[in-house]
């Protein structure tokens, strides 16, 4: 298992900082873009990891993980893969 990240933390943004197509999203705030796609944090299911606080399953070989920075405001974000 591997996992990729560049250690440098997202900014949280709220829904209206994207476009009008990207709107039609029911949740206001807690959102970010990671490799071309738009994640909510309500995505992710709590990760009992050493590191990491989330994960989102891709499908069985791949994963998204956050970590949440100290004042709740940023995201680090990374790929596992096998």
């Amino acid at each position: 298992m591997s996992i990729k990240t560049n250690n440098q933390p997202r900014e949280l943004l709220y829904l209206s900082d994207f476009s009008e197509k990207d709107q039609a999203i029911e949740f206001n705030y807690g959102f970010f873009r990671y490799r071309g796609n738009i994640y909510h944090l309500q995505d992710f299911v709590r990760y009992s990891g050493d590191y990491w606080d989330g994960c989102l399953g891709l499908n069985y070989f791949a994963a998204v993980l956050i970590k949440l920075t100290s004042d709740c405001d940023h995201v680090v974000v990374g790929f596992q893969s096998t």
